[in-house]
Parts: structure tokens; C-alpha cells; sequence
């Protein structure tokens, strides 16, 4: 879609005052254009901007008509995010208006002007497939909360009419000519419609106790009943008729699901021969007498979600596509919806707490950390116990059977060690066993035994596994030293290579190895393989001196004959004939680089008929595609968090992000981490 004209040039210098910039940091990607100081009058810039109706946005608008410089109104779109803007939820859509602002129908908005011309659009196509796609996953503005149905939506009514409160003195209301006195008009007629029951459902601002609204006091009708239940707003639709409202989004989001909608102020959907229009006053004259088009559902939603607002992805601070950003919103309430309640981490090591806080709290998770047995208050007052690893709970009179939740590193974690205090950008969450117990059933295990693996997912997997050889992607992403021409070393013997790991380690505890050692993984691997060339790596925590001995020099001499440790994994994974390994990740690396693989224990990648494995599982599996294995292991079983802006994200942006450099870009303002994200 081509760059509309009204908009601001790209990388135009714009204005806004200070507060706007630190509240909003997201205005510069969405409009493609640079903020500076609007304290500066006499300095240069293409125009200014500020955020709805307030006093800054006025101020700058004065500015900007003082110094003959066009200004552009502020707002959020009607797919914002998440979670509440208060509470720091970032938003993928940002509505910038040179002419007016939609909610204000006192006086044109560039929204009116777009309506007006939907009609010769060649757009309405995408548009109609779009609105489907918003009503079917059930997107609105907001989209944390639970999408359950009503309490009352067993009681029988031959006609229910949802009569939409909202947050008294909001600026929607006044923009849309109406009053207190307007509430009370829609509540009246409502109530008195004939065998009719009328469901006032209170703003969830009213309900928490952060605000008043207009229709809970009014005096008690017996065909009226009040629903301040936190629930979604398409679960209310759900088992409604109608909707009534002043000018509440409430409405539009009944309108693009084709739903009568009735409106007794001016909202930005009235007046268009979609809705029911009761307004009558001056405000409501002079806004239908300039609302002249007659567009279509789906011409109006072109208007409202194709061409208005601009998107913004938050995770890559840059614009975006509405198509895009309502994945991005999908994959945000599906995290945030899986991970509803109150954690209690026990005994988390202090370094690794920030990382347990950010892959946990979501706008409807509580995180708190205890020592490793609390006391009965806090277990009872927790809907999961947290542990790292493997370490179990036992019933005992300290702890309440609260489920337990296992964490574990991903599987792309970091652009360095996590023995180095370097954060994760991948963690594991698992309720039933970390993904390397092979004596238990994990939930890794289990989606892979149970998921059906669908076209799509398929070939994104596959997409995945040709950015992870392109931009050579492991575990740790560790710099490594110059490459080595293993082959002429080799002079002609077939290339094997043993991955080590650290002894002891739990996943080879777990791993049914029958306690294998580096040693004794090289011996057997030299008894199968007596006249291959043996490349023996060491593990990077054991090469950094941060865990366990080395491997024994004189063994390394006996049997293997080139060890390596700060070397291209992918390289090395490039020239080798085979991968041999205990449970070492590097095994489910050479897969993705369709090295043959032997597993002398079972890791989590074992077992699904694409390994040559010593070690029957435990429980039956089936067989795997690689593009199924690369689905389950690393596109919906692991969570991920961008390193850069430290919101919840996926595999392929972690991927992005280690290639481009890993850490965090230096230019984004350090309030973006703190409001952005959903880390407090």
C-alpha cells in the first residue's frame, strides 16, 4: 500500500513536546519520522505533533499554526495491544490526523474524508478478508482479558440489548456531543422496550474502582441487570442482539461483526447508514451533513483498519503491516492468556531473577521469588510453584499441591554463555518435566507425540531451518576463532565428530546414559569408528573454566585425533561425515544441518526415527518429520523475549536480532524497555 499524501514525508523531523516522546516512543517507527524538541520554537522541523486533546496536543497545535507547519493529532488505533496503555502495553497501531482526530466529531477528522472516498478504493477485497480475520480471532483494542461467557447469559430474553456504560469525562464522549444527560436518555429507552432485558456492561476502569462512569446509579429497572465482569468484549457480544452505546469502540467492534448497533452521540461509526443514529443536536447536524458517504461494511472497515491507522511492530521498532501486527497481537494473548495467575519461584538463584521476571509477567500474571521452601501463606496464595532444572518438590507440610512449573534454557538462547550472567532470549517452561528427564513424560515429549503438524506450521519450520544454515545459528552463537580445513586434515578418512559435555550435568542424569562420561563416550565411539578421524569438541562452559574439568589430555591423545573448542559449529557440523553425542544439543543442531546423528543417551530430539539411537525410550514415539521436529523444538514449545526491547517475540526475531548483532540497539530509548515492555 503506497504512503498516503496527508502523512508526514518519510524521515521528516516533527516536533513534540518531551512528555509525548518519552510516553510514545513508538510515534517515530510508526510514522517513519524523527521527534525532536517542540521547546525549541524558533528551531527548524517539517511539523508538529501531539497525543489526542490534551493540553501539550493544543499547545502544539498552536505552535504548529503560529509557525505555518502543518500538525498531526495523535491516538491510539483500534487494534492497540494487550493489556492497558497505563500499564505499558505497547501498541501496533498509531492513528495520526492532519485534519481533526476521529473521536472529536465537533469538527472534521481525516478519517471522515477517507469514509467519504471508500468507495472508489480497489482495496475492499483485502479489507472484507481482513475485518473477517479481526472478527473470527476476535481482536478489539485491548485483548487481555479472559474470553469467557457472562454469568448471565443462561437467563432467557426474547430480545437483550447491551447498553454500553463508559468512563465519565472521557474525551470520546464529550468529542461525540454527548452529556450525562445522553446516558440517561439511552438507559430510559432501553429499559422501556418491550420484553426486552437490557445488559448494562461497566467500563472495567468502573469496575476495578479507577473511575466513575454514567449508568451504574441510575435508578434500578427491573429488566436491567448490571455485568462488571472482567471478560472479553466479543464474549458479550456473544450473547447479545444489539448493542446501544454513546460512543463506545464497543459499538464499532459490534459493527464489523454485523451487528445492530444503536448510537446516541457521534462516534467516529455514526452517520454512514451503517448504525441506528438517535443524536440530534447541533454536534450530530453538522457531523452528518459532512458524513456524505454510504459505504459498504467493508469499505468502512478499509477506511477504519486498512488505510487510518498506522502499524507498528514493537519488538522490531519499525512499521509494519496490519496483517502482521494482528499476528503479533494473536501470539501476545495466547502468552498472556497461558500464563494467568500468581507464580512463586523458589529458590531461584538472584542472577537469574530478572530473567524468570520477564518470561513470566504478562498483564495477567503476578511473580514473586521465595526461598526454596516458604511458608504455607505464600504457597497458598500461589497458583504455580516455579522451579530451575530438574529439582524437585516433595510433598511435605511446608508446601500446598500447587502445580510445579520447570524452567530450562531454549534451545536458541543468547549470543553468549549462561554461566557469563548472559541474559536468555529462549526459556523453556514446562509443567509435567524439563525436556531432558527422559524417565518422565515432558511437555516437549508430548507435543511432539500429540500435535498435528499442519501444512503451514511445516513450511514455516522449514523456512526457519534454512535462515538458522544461512545465518549459521546455534545455542550460544559464541565468537569463534579462524576455521580450520578439517578435511585436509582428515586426508581422506571420514570426519566424525564426538560433542562433550559438561560431567555431571543433568541432562545426562536424566538422559539415560547410564552415567556416560567424555571418556566413555570417545572410547565407544573409537571402538565403532577405528580408522575414522575423531574430532573431540569440548563443552564452551568447560573451554570458559566456569564448570567442571577439562577432559583429560592423555585420554584426548589416546583417542580422538584433533580436539577443538573455539570453532564455527557450523562449520565444523558443515564437514563431518557423522555426529555422535551422549544428550548434547549439538545433536539436534547437526539435524538441522542433516548430519546423521548417533545418541548414546536419549536427548528430547531422539527417538522420532531421524537419530541412530543406543537407547529405547521409555514410552513409545512416533516417527517425525525434521520440519515436525523443528515446529515442536523451536517455534511453539520454547517462549522467547527480544533482547533489544524486551517483549515477548518469536524464534525467527531472536534469530534476527543474534544475527544483526544480538544485544540491545543503542538509539532506542531506554524507556521503550521499561514502558514497551511487559516486565515491570
Amino acid at each position: 500500500m503506497a504512503r498516503p499524501e496527508w502523512l508526514p514525508q518519510r524521515g521528516a523531523s516533527l516536533r513534540a513536546f518531551l512528555p509525548t516522546r518519552l510516553r510514545f516512543p513508538l510515534v517515530e517507527a510508526a510514522l517513519d519520522a524523527r521527534l525532536g524538541a517542540a521547546e525549541n520554537v524558533f528551531g527548524g522541523g517539517d511539523g508538529y505533533v501531539g497525543w489526542g486533546d490534551k493540553v501539550l496536543a493544543r499547545t502544539a497545535r498552536k505552535l504548529a499554526g503560529t509557525r505555518r507547519l502543518p500538525f498531526w493529532a495523535l491516538e491510539d488505533g483500534f487494534l492497540r495491544s494487550v493489556g492497558l496503555g497505563k500499564t505499558g502495553a505497547p501498541p501496533v497501531s498509531i492513528i495520526a490526523d492532519d485534519l481533526g482526530i476521529h473521536f472529536d466529531a465537533g469538527a472534521p477528522s481525516r478519517l471522515e474524508e477517507l469514509i467519504n472516498e471508500s468507495t472508489s478504493w480497489n482495496d475492499v477485497s483485502r479489507a472484507c478478508d481482513f475485518r473477517h480475520h479481526v472478527v473470527e480471532q476476535r481482536l478489539t483494542k485491548y485483548n487481555h482479558l479472559p474470553d469467557r461467557a457472562p454469568a448471565f447469559s443462561s437467563s432467557a430474553s426474547r430480545r437483550r440489548i447491551l447498553l454500553v456504560d463508559q468512563v465519565r469525562g472521557d474525551s470520546s464522549v464529550a468529542g461525540s456531543g454527548a452529556t450525562e444527560e445522553t446516558f440517561r436518555l439511552m438507559y430510559d429507552e432501553a429499559a422501556s422496550v418491550p420484553h426486552a432485558t437490557v445488559i448494562i456492561r461497566t467500563h472495567p476502569d468502573v469496575s476495578a474502582g479507577l473511575a466513575a462512569g454514567y449508568l451504574r446509579n441510575l435508578p434500578y429497572r427491573p429488566n436491567a441487570i448490571i455485568c462488571d465482569e472482567t471478560i472479553s468484549p466479543h464474549a458479550l457480544l456473544d450473547v447479545v442482539d444489539e448493542v446501544w452505546t454513546v460512543s463506545s469502540q464497543l459499538g464499532y467492534d459490534a459493527l464489523l461483526r454485523g451487528m445492530p448497533v444503536t448510537t446516541f452521540g457521534v462516534p467516529f461509526y455514526a452517520g454512514w447508514g451503517l448504525t441506528i443514529d438517535r443524536a440530534a443536536n447541533a454536534c450530530a447536524r453538522r457531523a452528518f451533513a459532512r458524513r456524505t458517504g454510504s459505504p459498504s461494511i467493508d469499505q468502512f472497515a478499509a477506511a477504519t483498519l486498512l488505510h487510518y491507522p498506522r502499524y507498528v511492530d514493537p519488538v522490531k521498532v519499525a512499521p509494519t503491516t496490519p496483517e502482521q501486527a494482528t499476528e503479533r497481537l494473536i501470539a501476545w494473548r495466547r502468552r498472556a492468556l497461558g500464563l494467568r495467575g500468581t507464580y512463586l519461584c523458589l529458590g531461584i538463584a538472584r542472577h537469574k531473577r530478572h530473567t524468570v521476571r520477564r518470561f513470566l509477567e504478562s498483564p495477567l500474571s503476578n511473580v514473586r521469588f521465595a526461598r526454596s521452601k516458604p511458608g504455607n501463606a505464600a504457597v497458598r496464595q500461589a497458583d504455580y510453584l516455579v522451579r530451575w532444572g530438574n529439582d524437585d518438590l516433595r510433598a511435605d507440610g511446608t508446601l500446598a499441591p500447587a502445580p510445579l512449573l520447570r524452567l530450562e534454557d531454549g534451545f536458541v538462547r543468547s549470543s553468549g554463555l549462561g554461566s557469563r550472567l548472559v541474559p536468555a532470549s529462549s526459556l523453556c517452561i514446562d509443567r509435567d518435566a524439563v525436556y531432558f528427564d527422559a524417565t518422565r513424560q515432558s511437555g516437549l515429549e508430548k507435543l511432539l507425540l500429540e500435535t498435528d503438524f499442519q501444512p503451514a506450521l511445516l513450511a514455516r519450520a522449514g523456512r526457519l531451518q534454512q535462515r538458522i544454515l544461512q545465518l549459521g545459528i546455534t545455542k550460544y552463537n559464541l565468537p569463534a576463532g579462524p576455521d580450520v580445513d578439517y578435511r585436509r586434515l582428515a586426508a581422506g578418512r571420514r570426519i566424525i565428530l564426538v560433542a562433550g559435555q559438561v560431567p555431571g550435568d543433568a541432562s545426562l542424569r536424566y538422559g539415560l546414559t547410564n552415567a556416560i562420561g567424555n571418556g566413555d563416550l570417545l572410547q565407544n565411539v573409537r571402538a565403532q569408528r577405528p580408522d575414522d578421524f575423531i574430532i573431540f569438541k569440548e563443552h564452551p562452559d568447560i573451554v570458559a573454566g566456569r564448570r567442571g574439568p577439562p577432559t583429560p589430555s592423555d585420554l584426548l591423545a589416546r583417542l580422538a585425533d584433533l580436539t577443538v573448542n573455539d570453532v564455527r559449529i557450523e562449520h565444523l557440523l558443515h564437514v563431518c561425515d557423522e555426529v555422535h553425542v551422549a544428550t548434547s544439543q549439538i545433536g539436534f543442531e547437526a539435524l538441522l544441518r542433516q548430519r546423521p546423528v548417533w545418541c548414546h543417551g536419549l536427548p528430547f530430539y531422539s527417538g522420532w526415527g531421524l537419530t541412530v539411537d543406543s537407547v529405547t525410550p521409555l514410552r513409545p514415539r512416533r516417527e517425525l518429520s525434521l520440519e515436525a521436529l523443528i515446529a515442536g523444538a523451536l517455534i511453539i514449545y520454547p517462549h522467547y523475549i527480544s533482547a533489544r526491547t524486551n517483549l515477548p517475540c518469536e524464534v525467527e526475531d531472536v534469530i534476527d536480532e543474534i544475527s544483526s548483532g544480538g544485544g540491545p540497539r543503542r538509539s532506542l530509548p531506554r524507556v521503550l524497555a521499561n514502558r514497551m515492555g511487559w516486565s515491570r
